[in-house]
């Protein structure tokens, strides 16, 4: 007797998986969904880069944001991609996040100036996007000041501040910009030496030192890069001189000076990174930098001028 042999289908990568996702919610039978505004974003969280969709319903500044790496997840285990959607629907149509849930946060100046904090972005890639908000241009990127939210119901989250936010606070954006830095200082820096992911055997004394720095916390952690004093006295206490890399949104580079490392070698390695289509909407500048340990400035490498900040 012959026995039939069943074909069990293959499961899909995750980019296929997100594909899907991505078509079902758009353009599948979801029709709960059809009233947000759905957008999708690289977000960093714990230590790693997650793909982000983030639900928003109508003129509300706070919304839910699902991950592609948990549904693929639940995917792996069985569950379809219907029945995911099906559970990012009933959330959203559950829990309500109208702006009034935090309007004594947001309408407040004594609440919120305590969670203001710094986001530094690429200039050019945002200049539309920070129309009617409050900004800092530094060198070919651009600071904005966001409140960072942490509530039980929606998690960790951060909402950008607007000129309307200013205007109901009555404050001026140099007192903004001025708590929003100071503020930055209560956050811890994590600095990891990428030599030492490397096992020993691999090890080799003639390469440099890579350090990977960025705030240890769950937002864009590149603001670190104005944190000054912290890389002077993080390239003293190394005993090192160290290029400075602005590669992302999220975090930086600091690469060891050594005298077989070239202008030459830095720019292309920048170049590389932003031409990257996966890194490039992460993209933060097209400069590199230098700190020395005995000088809390950072400075181009291509003229040696400080970097300035243009109020």
């Amino acid at each position: 007797m012959v026995t039939e042999r069943k074909t069990v289908p293959e499961k899909l990568s995750f980019k296929e998986f997100m594909d899907a996702f991505r078509a079902q919610y758009k353009y599948g039978s979801a029709q709960l969904l059809k009233k947000y505004s759905i957008t999708e974003q690289i977000i960093h969280k714990n230590n790693r880069n997650l793909h982000g969709i983030i639900v928003r319903a109508p003129g509300t500044r706070i919304a839910p944001v699902f991950y592609y790496e948990d549904f693929y997840e639940a995917y792996r285990r069985g569950t379809s991609i219907d029945e995911c959607i099906g559970k990012m629907v009933r959330f959203v149509s559950k829990n309500k996040f109208p702006d009034n849930a935090l309007s004594d946060v947001f309408t407040s100046w004594e609440k919120v100036k305590e969670k203001l904090i710094i986001k530094l972005m690429n200039y050019n890639k945002n200049r539309k996007d920070i129309l009617k908000k409050p900004y800092m241009i530094i060198g070919d990127m651009v600071a904005i000041v966001q409140i960072f939210v942490d509530d039980p119901t929606i998690g960790n989250g951060c909402v950008t501040v607007d000129d309307a936010l200013l205007t109901i606070w009555s404050v001026e954006r140099e007192v903004l910009f001025k708590h929003a830095f100071e503020n930055m200082d209560r956050f811890r820096i994590k600095a990891i030496n990428l030599l030492d992911l490397q096992f020993d055997d691999e090890r080799n004394n003639e390469e440099p030192n890579i350090y990977v720095v960025s705030y240890d916390a769950p937002f864009p952690g590149a603001a670190v890069l104005l944190r000054t004093d912290y890389l002077a006295d993080f390239a003293k206490s190394k005993d090192m001189d160290f290029f400075v890399l602005p590669v992302s949104v999220h975090e930086i580079l600091l690469i060891e000076k050594r005298p077989q490392i070239g202008q030459e070698n830095l720019f292309a390695m920048m170049q590389a990174i932003n031409s990257d289509k996966a890194l490039s909407e992460n993209m933060l500048s097209e400069r590199i930098f230098s700190i020395d340990r005995n000088e809390k400035t950072l400075r181009y490498i291509s003229d040696g001028k400080e970097l300035e900040l243009i109020h």
